[in-house]
Formats: structure tokens, sequence, C-alpha cells
């Protein structure tokens, strides 16, 4: 599809640059990001301190539950995103990037520990 196809329903959902650069932040950060480092963690000793991550790790394995839990929770995130008044959707990706960061940081800590 190209940008002009997609102009529309663009501007029917309100989606403008700011939203289009959170959400990618976002994305890097709270899916790919953690992701990334949880996965590396796992393997090599640490241990998951989300119970409800570690039950869905346990019952249906490390990638599947992770895909599932940030699937969950960016369609939460993006029904509320859509939901919001225009002016304030920007704070929806936003924070899920702030979030992101800190778990990844988090994350990374841990992982220099174990490393080290």
């Amino acid at each position: 599809m190209s940008d002009r196809q997609t102009a529309g329903l663009h501007r029917s959902l309100g989606v403008d640059r700011r939203d289009r650069w959170a959400w990618l932040a976002a994305i890097a950060l709270y899916v790919l990001g953690d992701i990334a480092t949880t996965a590396v963690g796992l393997t090599i000793g640490a241990v998951e301190n989300n119970p409800a991550a570690l039950a869905l790790i346990d019952a249906i394995g490390l990638w599947p539950a992770m895909l599932l839990l940030k699937a969950a929770v960016l369609s939460l995130l993006g029904g509320l995103w859509a939901c919001s008044p225009q002016e304030w959707r920007v704070v929806v990706p936003t924070t899920l990037s702030v979030v992101g960061a800190g778990v990844v940081a988090i994350n990374s800590y841990v992982l220099g520990v174990l490393l080290a």
C-alpha cells in the first residue's frame, strides 16, 4: 500500500508523525528490547520475576508466551490509544516506551551481573 492509499486511514484514526514515532519507540523498547534481553537472560541463568509471565512461559514456552503477552498489552493499549482524545493519544505509546526502556535497563543490569 502506498502512503497515499493509507493517508485516509491515518487521518480517520488521527495518526500523526508523533504517534508513529512514539509507537515505533514503544515497539522497539517494550516489545523487541524486552523480548531480546529476557530471552538472553533466561538462557544464561536469570529468573523471570513476573508471575504471569513465568506461569505462561512454563505453560507454553518462552517465545509463544512473550509474543502472547506483548500482543495482549499492545492490543489493550492500542484500544486505549484509539479511544483517547487526539491531543492525548501520544501519551499512551510514550508511556509504554518509558516502561520498555526501564525494563530493558533492568534486564541489561541483570545481564551485566550474570556475565561479570
